[in-house]
């Protein structure tokens, strides 16, 4: 049984000691590689290249084939009030048939093909990084859960050294309960007090399994124990990110300008050669009632010299558009700012009570080492025993809790991309 014991012990050092190790950093990266949106990023890739690959191909010769039977009820012809004896003129015939294939090839575009192609470019940039965007929220996400697997696993290391320290009073209670130095209401209070300190572990084991459930769900990877997350270490939130929203700004500028330019290209000329080639009945030849071939070629201008204002209209809506994305980068930037206001004070605000957690612990400690003197002795009941030890556990608590919410908080301002 012995030899049983000491193994079992062994097996769980050794799977404790061979757990990953998880770093905040490291569930953040995993967190989005194994995010499903991230798969978004290389369909839009795709995406976009497909829609150049269109956008290049108006260079190549476009053929259309084309085919047509009509029957119309006149046709052109000459009234003749005399006719000429010998004299006969045709007439086109009033049912006609026709297919063609047609062939035009753009020899100048005016800088429309390379317009669109830069705002096709430029369209799929913002659309990828409107998903960046949309990842950088699962950061936010992640870090919540990280620390409250920290704090919770805090919470329970506390209960149990708490559950320890009423199982060790119990067991000297007993002792002077069959000494006849106190009564069975004293003993029967601890114990009341390790059961309920028994229920709330449970209640913390309970929320600790369910939050990590839920992390281990975000980066795909199991994560078993709260022991295979480290606490982050400051250094590692001293140069923060730019945040993505930023470039999403700028992108969409470049989008604008882009649609800008595209815009103004579509007011220049286009030239393209053509050549049309068919059989029917008739040709060319209105007057000849028979099945013949016909062929034209030929060089053709597009071009709209005005077109009552259409074109300024459309520049100054796109204008109005740049306009809005600079209000809206102003108004997150003002936003991000007040943010920024609002963590830093908490950091402050954690670190001045970091600086009286140990004093207030150590006094508490003290206290406690007086009422378990006074409990053994008779002079306290062990419900003052149990607040003194209370208040002790909740100053243990709360230093642990300051130091994690501090490191919280750096997490926090480093996901702003600011560092003032």
């Amino acid at each position: 049984m012995r030899k049983y014991f000491i193994t079992s012990i062994f097996l769980l050092l050794v799977n404790s000691l061979s757990a990953r190790q998880y770093s905040l950093f490291e569930c953040w990266e995993l967190a989005l590689r194994h995010y499903p949106l991230i798969k978004g990023k290389e369909l839009l890739a795709q995406t976009t290249d497909l829609n150049i690959q269109n956008i290049e191909k108006e260079w190549f010769p476009q053929m259309e084939l084309s085919g047509q039977a009509s029957w119309q009820s006149d046709v052109p012809h000459v009234d003749m009030e005399t006719s000429v004896s010998g004299f006969n003129i045709p007439l086109a015939p009033k049912d006609q048939y026709k297919f063609a294939i047609d062939v035009n090839q753009t020899i100048y575009a005016g800088g429309r093909i390379k317009a669109r192609k830069e705002m096709e470019g430029t369209t799929g940039a913002v659309e990828k990084q409107n998903i960046e965007v949309q990842l950088y929220d699962v950061k936010k996400r992640v870090t919540e859960l990280y620390f409250s697997v920290l704090m919770l696993d805090e919470q329970k290391q506390q209960i149990e050294q708490k559950m320890q320290t009423l199982s060790a009073r119990i067991d000297e209670l007993k002792t002077a309960f069959e000494n006849g130095m106190i009564s069975m209401t004293e003993l029967k209070t601890l114990e009341a007090e390790y059961l309920l300190a028994r229920q709330q572990k449970v209640s913390v084991q309970h929320t600790l399994s369910v939050v990590l459930d839920n992390l281990s769900s975000y980066i795909g990877e199991d994560i078993s124990s709260s022991s295979q997350l480290t606490k982050p270490d400051v250094a590692g939130f001293l140069e923060p990110v730019i945040r993505p929203e930023y470039r999403l700004f700028k992108l969409e500028q470049e989008q604008t300008e882009a649609a800008s330019f595209a815009q103004r290209r579509e007011r220049w000329p286009v030239i393209a050669a053509f050549a049309q080639a068919g059989y029917g009945n008739p040709g060319y030849n209105m007057l000849k009632d028979e099945f013949d071939t016909f062929m034209m070629v030929g060089i053709r201008i597009k071009w709209t010299p005005w077109d009552w204002k259409t074109s300024k209209r459309k520049q100054l809506a796109l204008q109005y558009r740049s306009d809005l994305i600079g209000l809206r980068e102003d108004a997150f930037d003002e936003n991000l700012q007040r943010l920024v206001q609002q963590i830093t004070g908490e950091i402050h605000q954690y670190m001045d009570m970091m600086e009286m957690d140990d004093k207030i612990v150590e006094l508490r400690r003290d206290i406690v080492h007086q009422s378990r003197n006074r409990l053994k002795n008779g002079t306290i009941t062990s419900a003052d025993y149990i607040a003194d030890l209370n208040a002790e556990i909740d100053a243990r608590i709360n230093r642990e809790i300051h130091q994690l919410q501090y490191l919280k908080r750096l997490a926090e301002k480093y996901l702003t991309g600011r560092d003032e």
